[in-house]
């Protein structure tokens, strides 16, 4: 398989969008089949309000399967005028963990549709029919799991239509469709639509942030493979004769918007791929392996797999996944890179992939080693490049591996054929695919970790040690003098890896800060002091108390010294010189936002001017954290006091202590509660969080900057303690402008910018953390490039009394902690 982007085309001519419900008997000409036109008559169906519990809802459970007594559905809704039934409810395979979904009664895989297909909910769980006409899902902790958004949409009921669930208004016309809304499946009569995608779920736990796409394009369907650089666009005419390597779009092009699933073909009108005819109803899956399987119901209520839809234009190793980790594909078959050190997992399975011979031990990582493999690259080259770190020589490169123990293979590729000018530098471990391609040239560098034997010299060492065991002192002595040599070679490796900020000695940073006697701040986990090398000012932040051994300090300085953004606190060099860890920054002349805004007797206060430049900065540095960097990155301590102000008052994040690296394809990230009180985000409670909580606290921060104070301010009549429970008053109220900062004589002014501000915040500040926007839209709205959402819902603190009974009060009492959670400043 060629290592390079693989793309092929296919295209249609004409342009037809079906409204199902609107125009059902074309639907029903379409699909081709014997179903009775009642069908669409006659439907069972809910009108709001209405609430259902799992727990309370567990007698009446329907089995999916003989064989299968712990696969059952939860019925809500059922579907019993088609051959095949299907029901709406909660599914569950263990009878702990529920998804509301859409299932077919009896196949193998009988889901369909889900709500929340990778975050399943406890029998606590409630689904809610709102009198407002939204369908929402809880978790046990009240936490919005899912919502359908159709808050005032005059939704009357809902209905279930040949395994579509849809909300219904009063003239029985579809307001919302869980056909529009594909997981993996597509239902014969479903259309995949441009801003859509099938997304197949992975069973691999390595590979969980690595998912397979098939999704619409304006000139086809797209097939991907995510980390990006692996995609393939079907178009019609030509897909049989075009070479996977080749990217060719033809001129007479015509956009379309939506791909049909009907009898005999996938992407009517134009069949971008020919089907069989169907006797019966059929659904295809988007699998694990990547492979688009069609599926027909048989009765009685049985399922058989008919086509492999791609299988006309993709061939064995066109698929990213064919041969597994450490996997070479090659003509349609699998093998290792190297039988003298992998064998195959499954000898019978040869697609399972491959390991190594010798398991890596980090507690002997002094016996590591790299071998050589030859004929092999990383299977994407393009991904490749994407991820390789530029500018180290392949020395150093390999280096970088040893020092790393999670790293298990190295990829190196000169600039050039003569290799003396450094090149690409890649390091793969266990949590990355780790997926080769055949590649005869000589481009690639591929070496491989092995667990060896010590040295000989160490060797000598041991046994010198063990011979005069019988002397603790002189033992002991030995073993000083081992760990010191060890330690001071790979600080020194560490020291000449690409990428990697400057490091400095603890005798410099003291001498550099006068014996740390200007002291600038103090945090959770250290203090920050003014110091000074040659002419440029420097900030040095001291960490005390920090719980991280030297190789994690070191990884997350390098990772934090990659990034850079004019929004961010540059990061200079760092210190980890035995006990001491201490992180070097630019220097900041008018220190943090907190006390521009906070204080009560401030020389002067900031305008407005100078407030809404702050907010677009701070809006921009983390749209490029959230957005722009390879991984996403979530702060996860986004408060004025780690917002620090230049001379020019240009504002910049700082203070990574406590940030967190997430896969694009990461829905969520468990994790334990980090942040301060006050800015965390609702679902912290629930410990599921991503880049969004950052926008919760940055929506507090817009707030605090705009009203003056800070949004637990325990000096306030106990009323006025919360900021965010006032603002929520207010808004609902009408009296918003009560809030605004009374000590800024400009901001009278620009009253309407300011309420427009606010208004934005509070849509940061949305409970439900999927109504939250992106923060680069945040950014455009800011820039005047976008409007804000039209209806927001005044709901910004979770009431979660009813659930705790140690909790007093309403919406106000959401105070996670009084422990202080920041990083260090």
């Amino acid at each position: 398989m060629s290592h390079t982007a693989k793309v092929l085309i296919f295209h249609k001519y004409k342009v037809m969008t079906i409204n199902y419900f609107n125009k059902s008997m074309v639907l029903l000409l379409l699909l081709g089949l014997c179903f009775p036109v009642t069908i669409l008559a006659q439907l069972p169906n809910v009108a709001p309000p209405n609430v259902w519990n799992i727990y309370s809802m567990q007698s009446n459970n329907i089995s999916m399967d003989d064989k299968r007594n712990a696969h059952v559905i939860l019925p809500i809704l059922y579907d019993s005028r088609v051959s095949n039934r299907s029901y709406f409810g909660f599914y569950t395979t263990d009878g702990h963990s529920f998804i509301l979904a859409v299932v077919f009664l009896g196949p193998q895989s009988p889901v369909i549709w889900s709500a929340n297909p990778d975050n399943p909910v406890s029998n606590d769980a409630i689904l809610n029919f709102t009198r407002e006409g939204d369908l929402l899902l809880r978790d046990s902790d009240r936490t919005v799991i899912w919502s359908t958004a159709t808050v005032n949409k005059s939704v009357a009921n809902m209905g279930l239509v040949s395994g579509n669930l849809v909300l219904f208004d009063q003239n029985n016309s579809s307001v919302w469709q869980s056909f529009d809304h594909p997981t993996d499946t597509l239902v014969m009569g479903q259309s995949l639509c441009r801003g859509m995608n099938l997304s197949a779920k992975p069973t691999n736990t390595k590979w969980l942030s690595s998912k397979v796409y098939l999704s619409a394009e304006w000139n086809g369907l797209r097939y991907s493979f995510e980390p990006a650089a692996y995609t393939q666009l079907f178009q019609a005419e030509t897909r049989l004769q075009l070479r996977p390597t080749q990217t060719t779009l033809a001129s007479n092009s015509t956009p379309s918007s939506c791909y049909a699933f009907v009898n005999g073909s996938l992407g009517f009108p134009d069949k971008i791929f020919s089907l069989p005819s169907a006797s019966s109803l059929q659904f295809m899956r988007l699998e694990s392996d990547g492979h688009l399987r069609l599926y027909e119901m048989i009765e009685p209520s049985r399922a058989r797999m008919l086509f492999d839809v791609l299988s006309m234009a993709m061939d064995f190793c066109d698929y990213p996944l064919a041969c597994g980790d450490y996997g070479v594909c090659n003509n349609g078959q699998c093998s290792c890179p190297s039988f003298s050190h992998f064998r195959f997992q499954n000898e019978r399975l040869p697609g399972a992939g491959c390991i190594p011979l010798s398991n890596i031990s980090c507690n002997h990582a002094q016996g590591h080693q790299l071998v050589a493999l030859s004929d092999v690259s990383y299977f994407s080259y393009s991904l490749f490049l994407s991820l390789a770190i530029s500018g180290s020589s392949q020395t150093v490169c390999m280096q970088g591996c040893l020092l790393d123990c999670s790293c298990r293979v190295v990829l190196f590729q000169n600039y050039g054929p003569g290799g003396d000018d450094g090149g690409y530098c890649l390091l793969l471990s266990e949590q990355k695919l780790i997926l080769f391609a055949e590649d005869s040239t000589d481009r690639f560098s591929v070496f491989v970790k092995i667990q060896g034997n010590y040295s000989y010299k160490k060797r000598m060492i041991i046994i010198v040690s063990s011979t005069v065991a019988g002397l603790p002192l002189t033992w002991i002595l030995i073993s000083a003098i081992i760990w010191k040599k060890c330690k001071k070679d790979q600080e020194q490796l560490l020291d000449s890896i690409p990428g990697t900020p400057k490091r400095f000695s603890f005798h410099v940073l003291r001498v550099a800060t006068n014996h740390f006697s200007v002291k600038l701040g103090s945090g959770g986990f250290g203090s920050v002091f003014e110091g000074k090398i040659g002419n440029e000012t420097i900030a040095v932040k001291r960490l005390e108390g920090v719980e991280q051994g030297m190789e994690e300090f070191l990884a997350e300085v390098k990772t934090i010294g990659r990034i850079h953004h004019l929004n961010l606190v540059r990061l200079v060099g760092f210190c980890a010189d035995r006990s001491h860890k201490l992180l070097v920054y630019d220097y900041m002349p008018n220190g943090s936002l907190d006390k521009w805004i906070f204080d009560t007797s401030p020389s002067f206060t900031l305008s407005w001017k100078t407030r809404r430049n702050i907010i677009i900065a701070i809006a921009r540095g983390l749209s490029y954290l959230h957005e722009e960097c390879k991984e996403k990155i979530a702060h996860l301590d986004i408060k004025p006091q780690n917002i620090l102000l230049d001379e020019n008052f240009n504002a910049k994040l700082s203070d990574f202590g406590l940030s967190k690296m997430i896969n694009r394809d990461q829905s969520k990230v468990m994790t334990r509660m980090r942040g301060t009180r006050g800015y965390l985000a609702p679902e912290w409670l629930g410990s599921k969080i991503t880049e969004k909580a950052d926008i919760y606290s940055f929506g507090i921060v817009m707030i605090e900057i705009i009203c003056g104070r800070q949004n637990l301010d325990e000096s306030q009549p106990e009323h006025d303690i919360h900021l965010i429970s006032l603002l929520q008053e207010k808004a609902r109220s009408g009296q918003l402008s009560d809030l605004v900062d009374s000590s800024s004589n400009d901001m009278r002014f620009h009253v309407e910018e300011v309420m427009e501000t606010m208004k934005l915040a509070m849509w940061c500040l949305q409970v439900d953390s999927s109504r939250r926007p992106l923060m680069s839209t945040v950014a455009k709205v800011l820039e005047g490039e976008m409007s804000i959402e039209p209806t927001l819902d005044c709901t910004f603190v979770p009431n979660f009394a009813s659930s705790n009974p140690d909790v007093e009060g309403s919406t106000s009492s959401y105070i996670p902690s009084d422990s202080h959670l920041s990083g260090p400043r």
